[in-house]
């Protein structure tokens, strides 16, 4: 899978992996947000596209926002996408860059 084929169900999945909890804001927001919590606190804020866009390629623009908002760099985030980095090594990976 390359930066430019991941879709919409390879981002659920991502989400479905690492857990990411639901924002409860009554705020309406274009697209849904999502919380990276680690230790009970909220981490990270991600933002993914809305399900109605249709099925295929996200934008390039929208993927690299994403990428940003997990802090991995862009082979980090394939892997994650594609399923070869853990929930576990993506928690190491936050710790280290966090300082926690």
């Amino acid at each position: 899978m390359k930066w430019h084929n991941i879709t919409l169900n390879d981002l659920a999945r991502v989400v479905d992996k690492l857990s990411l909890l639901p924002s409860q804001s009554k705020r309406r927001a274009p697209h849904p947000i999502y919380w990276y919590c680690l230790d009970g606190k909220k981490i990270l804020r991600v933002t993914v596209p809305n399900r109605h866009g249709g099925s295929g390629s996200i934008s390039t623009g929208f993927l690299k926002q994403i990428k940003n908002n997990l802090h991995v760099n862009a082979h980090q985030f394939e892997e994650l996408t594609e399923c070869p980095l853990t929930p576990e090594k993506y928690e190491t990976i936050i710790r280290e860059k966090f300082g926690l």
